[in-house]
């Protein structure tokens, strides 16, 4: 049968044969997922998901000549909205014919090219594209090694571009010092940007370096609501630095300090902080050492200072049945902290039984699908065993 028969619409037919024939240009075959799209068949809606490490491309990898006949189509496509090439081996050739189609189409609305092995001149390709798109919000280049030179041309990109939203540049060979170029430009209320990421950030020899530059962007970006600093080897003193321009901040909504160098002394700041910022929702403090005296300080301003946050998560922190008891017994009097999670702490019975009380019973304080761990009971004793994905929604 003709691949072009039975198509309802002339442009899904336009489209069709532009793909078809650059196929035959570039000497590959058509990819199902792209086609079915453009006849409306695709099981995943107008998203093109051509991940690298899905089933269909274990055997035979796409190619370049893959990628540049798809790169035609999106030139005019009016049909995907999301487009996720990530987990693939991405030539500089492609990114510029990737950029070009960036330029012109006006439809695609997220881009995923994260773990792609983006190069510098890759890099700039697509960047060359984005200053023209005006519909793009979503970009994830995480994972791709382009290092201070990428991030100084998405910093002249995002001067250009106040359309993105969401940037991600976790694992991209940034430096403190080659994040100032996008902290400043993010920093102006111009660039519109909500969602930042810069977790693994390489440690300076001074890191409280980067700590600087956070402050100073959580002090003058008012359109930031979600900031990644996870793996960045931050310590107690920059989480001192930025304390102030947390309390400052009226916009941020979830902060994720994750695999830091913080301390108790740094949890007790950031209680501190809680007291003061009213619209702080979530708390990411995964993989740090706070311990019971920091947890303790948690669970204080949690029981009477704050009633804001929704989320906390102080898995793997080396806390005790004494801090866990503490931030139990605060949800007690907080009604607004809805999602816990304390896997991979000292379980101990003190702490398996203050957090079964919050569990069970008719009216219990947690549901469930909003922690990490189920309560059981062997031989009248209370235990906690891990459920879930730790609440991490990626």
């Amino acid at each position: 049968m003709d691949p072009l028969e039975n198509t309802e619409s002339p442009e899904c037919q336009r489209l069709k044969k532009l793909y078809f024939d650059a196929c035959e240009e570039h000497g590959c075959f058509h990819l199902d997922p792209l086609v079915d799209i453009l006849e409306g068949h695709s099981p995943h809606g107008t998203r093109l998901i051509l991940r690298g490490n899905m089933k269909m491309f274990r055997k035979k990898a796409l190619t370049d000549s893959d990628f540049l006949a798809m790169a035609m189509v999106l030139r005019t496509d009016t049909f995907i909205t999301r487009l996720d090439l990530s987990y693939n081996s991405i030539s500089d050739e492609v990114c510029v014919g990737l950029g070009e189609a960036i330029a012109k189409n006006k439809t695609l609305k997220q881009l995923n090219l994260s773990m792609c092995d983006l190069s510098v001149d890759g890099c700039f390709a697509i960047c060359k594209g984005l200053e023209f798109n005006y519909a793009i919000t979503h970009v994830n280049m995480s994972g791709n090694s382009f290092g201070r030179d990428g991030s100084v041309e998405l910093a002249a990109t995002l001067q250009l571009n106040n359309t993105i939203t969401h940037l991600y540049l976790s694992s991209t060979h940034q430096t403190a010092q080659s994040v100032i170029p996008v902290c400043t430009v993010v920093s102006c209320n111009g660039t519109g940007i909500q969602h930042l990421d810069l977790s693994r950030t390489i440690p300076p020899s001074d890191p409280e370096v980067l700590g600087e530059h956070v402050n100073r962007l959580l002090v003058l970006c008012n359109t930031l609501t979600s900031l990644r600093l996870a793996k960045c080897d931050l310590t107690d003193v920059c989480v001192k630095i930025i304390a102030p321009a947390l309390v400052q901040n009226v916009t941020l909504t979830s902060l994720d300090l994750s695999c830091n160098k913080i301390s108790s002394d740094g949890a007790k700041t950031l209680a501190e902080v809680l007291r003061a910022n009213q619209t702080l929702l979530e708390l990411k403090m995964c993989s740090n050492r706070i311990e019971d005296e920091g947890t303790v300080a948690l669970g204080l301003v949690l029981s009477s200072g704050n009633d804001t946050l929704k989320k906390l998560w102080i898995t793997n922190n080396s806390v005790t049945g004494r801090g866990l008891s503490s931030l139990a017994n605060a949800l007690q009097f907080n009604m607004t902290l809805s999602h816990v999670y304390i896997w991979g702490n000292a379980l101990d019975n003190m702490a398996c039984n203050a957090f079964s009380h919050l569990l069970m019973g008719e009216t219990p304080r947690l549901r469930s699908s909003n922690v990490d761990i189920k309560p059981y009971v062997v031989d009248g004793v209370n235990y906690l065993a891990e459920q879930g994905r730790h609440g991490f929604s990626h």
